[in-house]
């Protein structure tokens, strides 16, 4: 059962917040029964004094550590993506793959619609340069060639997308293809493309993909120099990713993503009449989320919170098991209480278990929680006198049972040995 600290046992409070993102002093304070943390912060994300002017009918601004929705229009409306697709393709490739493994061209990614890199039937080329022929260049025959090797064929592939963006919680999708040529079919919404992309760029190797500028490309029938088509990387400062796309039915789309200051958001904008509006939407979008909200750490995974004394000369650390990161808005300024609540613990228990957790509140709404753990192990207590009795006590009756089981035997043995003399002599 749940509750605030009960005084099974000493401790002492030694929690602190960091903050990784904008630095801003934050004081703290220790209470006797719960921890108080003065963080300087309102956890509601207040209202700013304007919006940013978009014209797409669905967007997404997502902050990309903690994954919050910060600003949002129609986020789950569905819509045709177009190549931005290619991101949940990318993604799975990079689950199941190795840059180095050797894809072998079949016959339909030549065939393919669209923007291509000229691939051929029995071309070979590396996962490596097929991820970034299809997400620099756009290439839709290098994403079939990526699916028909993972997948088996298109529609197998199509399989592991959908399950893949199910698992991530892009629930309002359903994908048909690889690339996201235009079927009726084949749709995804703001909100699903923006967890979509949040998951991809945790991989350092999609990272490094999306935020590449320029790339050779040595194909069989093609050589030719890849140029990213995110105009962003060459005018947006801090701009790292992700990828444009175009249909005629989906219009110019684009997921965006921009990192300063070791904070990062992701925006996403579909149906856009024009590529250059789609950029200004999405550097809208940027702008606003750096301009309005920022993210604080409460909590770092192994971060001492608190110190047991289980015994006369032993201690246990108690720490964070996990990172715990809000979004806050700048500016705003109030003081959330931290409470340490413990279960009714005890020993003795390995390291790691769960022995309570850190509970963040604002004007009694829970803001945030991390559970918190032991650090070390509690060992049981060494035997007093009774202890001692009971295991000699143990230990002999173990020794009687032992001696009387081997002295029924030798008797079993004895009796044998004589019934099998009587036999032979009556013969």
């Amino acid at each position: 059962m749940l509750g605030r600290i009960r005084f099974l046992f000493k401790y002492e409070t030694v929690f602190r917040v960091e903050q990784p993102c904008k630095v801003r002093t934050i004081p703290f304070g220790v209470l006797l029964i719960c921890l108080v943390l003065s963080l300087g912060f309102d956890p509601k994300l207040a209202l700013a004094s304007e919006n940013p002017q978009v014209q797409a009918p669905s967007c997404v601004l997502m902050e990309a550590t903690t994954g919050k929705i910060v600003w949002a229009k129609n986020p789950d409306q569905r819509m045709a993506p177009a190549s931005l697709t290619k991101v949940l393709t990318a993604l799975i490739a990079l689950e199941r793959g190795d840059l180095n493994d050797k894809i072998k061209v079949g016959p339909n990614p030549p065939r393919v619609e669209g923007t291509r890199v000229y691939l051929v039937e029995g071309e070979e080329a590396t996962l490596e340069n097929l991820l970034y022929a299809m997400l620099l260049n756009s290439g839709n025959d290098a994403a079939l060639a990526i699916a028909e090797h993972f997948g088996g064929s298109q529609q197998g592939f199509a399989r592991l997308m959908n399950e893949k963006a199910a698992a991530l919680g892009a629930r309002n999708s359903h994908f048909v293809s690889p690339n996201g040529l235009s079927d009726p079919n084949h749709y995804t919404t703001s909100r699903d493309l923006a967890v979509i992309a949040r998951a991809a760029l945790q991989n350092p190797d999609f990272r490094k993909i999306v935020a590449t500028k320029t790339r050779p490309w040595n194909g069989q029938d093609w050589q030719t120099t890849l140029i990213n088509q995110n105009k962003l990387l060459w005018k947006y400062p801090g701009a790292d990713g992700v990828k444009t796309g175009y249909t005629t039915e989906a219009r110019n789309t684009l997921i965006a993503s921009a990192t300063r200051n070791g904070q990062s958001f992701i925006a996403v904008v579909l149906d856009e009449p024009r590529g250059s509006v789609a950029e200004q939407d999405a550097i809208a979008l940027l702008d606003y989320g750096f301009s309005h909200f920022q993210c604080l750490r409460l909590a770092k995974k192994n971060q001492l919170v608190s110190v047991l004394q289980v015994e006369k000369n032993k201690k246990i650390d108690l720490v964070a098991a996990r990172d715990l990161t809000i979004v806050v808005s700048t500016g705003t300024k109030s003081n959330p209480v931290g409470e340490l609540h413990l279960n009714s613990v005890h020993g003795p228990f390995p390291s790691g278990t769960q022995v309570g957790e850190m509970i963040f509140k604002e004007k009694g709404k829970v803001v945030g929680k991390v559970p918190v753990v032991n650090r070390q192990a509690w060992p049981a207590p060494p035997p007093g006198l009774a202890g001692w009795w009971l295991r000699l006590s143990l230990a002999f009756a173990v020794l009687w049972v032992l001696v009387t089981v081997a002295k029924n035997r030798q008797r079993a043995r004895g009796r044998s040995v004589s019934s099998r003399s009587r036999t032979a002599r009556i013969r």
